[in-house]
């Protein structure tokens, strides 16, 4: 038999009697003055959006003012309606895409209306030479129109939101205007009219992709906003049955909240600014899943704080109870240290009998929230039956005390010299011995 003695703490018992002890520290998410600096940074993600959104419709108006009249009119009202679509930035998002919709049909019924009107006059084209003139005429001003609509398409993000889509135009554009050369564009009406048409949607297409990607980055970064102002306040949490006392939640996570603080930070960084290179399904991913699952894992480093804290009080009494009984066998305290000096490490505490024998206890966390307890004698003699029996009743004691632990057991190995070197265990790193 050894002079390494061990007891072990009933994990499931222990638990139970920390869960009884107190609740659980828990995040905090009304705190003066958060709500506030997360509007005000809510806020200027949508005034962002609003300020890219007009300076791009400033441009576009600008750039149509070349068109043709008639379809000038026609381009004028798209633009008024995305401009209201644009403003509608506190919408609810599922309600927006249905305004965004309900836009896209109201376009497409508008210009299904100008088109039969043109149609007519294609039809006509074969009946009077007057008809065919007034065609040609048409024709040749939408192919105008067209060529305007391409190139404001072209300034738009277009490969962004609609890849491919102008290319193919960019080759019918060309095929169109070879056509009114080589026949008299009174024949080539309908296919310029659809060209335009197709044209105008992509641009209106463009734009609305682009308003519904703005106006979910900025959810998605007010998502973010939150949980990561969230976590700064909640650097230290109030421990529910302990007045006063706070729990560093960094600290007693071993850098847990720093750690996701930067994760935060990061997934910030890449959804900010309008290169991201996220996509309007990656920022609802952020809004629906990612940041609520930041908040979960913040109120499990806080809850696992608590439990830490509360584990090492736990040791700390538990520690205080072993010396007591010890000093009943007859043995007088002579220090106590924990293990790097660290109140979240093993707590040691050194006893001397008259006899000149030394035992030294360790009381050490296992996982979070369980505990062992280690007896370590030097005894000159030996006696393997007092050593025994010293265990013995520790355990005892504990039990008597609430601390659910079973009977020692034998380590089967003598205690190292250096485990009772005070000086060398508060300057080790934890759990290096």
């Amino acid at each position: 038999m050894s002079g390494t003695k061990r007891i072990m703490v009933d994990e499931t018992a222990w638990n139970s009697a920390q869960r009884a002890a107190g609740k659980l520290a828990q995040v905090q998410r009304e705190l003066p003055g958060m709500l506030e600096n997360i509007r005000r940074q809510n806020m200027a993600d949508l005034n962002r959006v609003q300020t890219t959104l007009s300076r791009r419709q400033d441009q576009v108006e600008k750039d149509l003012s070349a068109l043709s009249a008639n379809t000038r009119q026609l381009e004028a009202w798209v633009g008024v309606e995305l401009r209201k679509q644009a403003d509608a930035l506190t919408d609810v998002r599922k309600e927006t895409r249905k305004t965004a919709e309900q836009l896209r049909r109201d376009i497409r019924r508008e210009r299904s209306e100008r088109q039969a009107q043109i149609e007519k006059l294609s039809e006509r084209v074969d009946d009077l030479k007057a008809g065919r003139e007034r065609a040609s005429e048409v024709a040749r001003a939408l192919y105008q129109d067209a060529r305007v609509m391409h190139d404001v398409v072209e300034g738009l993000p277009h490969e962004r939101f609609a890849p491919g889509r102008l290319d193919r135009l960019h080759q019918r554009l060309a095929d169109a205007g070879r056509m009114l050369q080589e026949q008299e564009p009174a024949y080539s009406l309908a296919t310029v009219q659809q060209l335009y048409h197709d044209l105008s949607e992509l641009r209106a297409d463009v734009q609305l992709l682009e308003t519904e990607w703005l106006r979910t980055q900025a959810e998605a970064l007010a998502a973010l906003h939150r949980v990561a102002e969230t976590g700064r306040l909640n650097a230290e949490v109030p421990v529910p049955d302990l007045p006063g006392a706070t729990v560093d939640v960094d600290h007693w996570t071993d850098g847990g909240l720093s750690a996701l603080l930067a994760e935060i930070q990061e997934r910030t960084r890449i959804a900010t600014g309008e290169q991201s290179p996220l996509t309007v399904e990656e920022l609802r991913a952020i809004i629906v899943q990612v940041a609520p699952g930041y908040e979960t894992r913040l109120d499990s480093l806080a809850e696992r704080a608590g439990r830490r804290v509360i584990a090492a009080q736990f040791r700390a009494n538990t520690a205080e109870q072993v010396i007591d009984a010890l000093t009943d066998q007859g043995f007088a305290f002579v220090e106590e240290t924990y293990e790097e000096g660290d109140f979240r490490a093993a707590h040691y505490s050194k006893l001397r009998h008259h006899d000149s024998s030394e035992v030294v206890v360790e009381v050490a966390p296992h996982g979070d929230t369980g505990m062992s307890i280690r007896v370590l004698s030097y005894d000159d003699e030996r006696s393997q039956n007092r050593r025994s029996q010293r265990a013995q009743d520790l355990s005892q004691v504990l039990r008597q005390n609430g601390v659910p632990v079973g009977d020692a057991t034998d380590a089967g190995v003598e205690p190292a010299p250096e485990e009772r070197d005070f000086e060398r265990i508060r300057a080790r790193r934890r759990g290096a011995h």
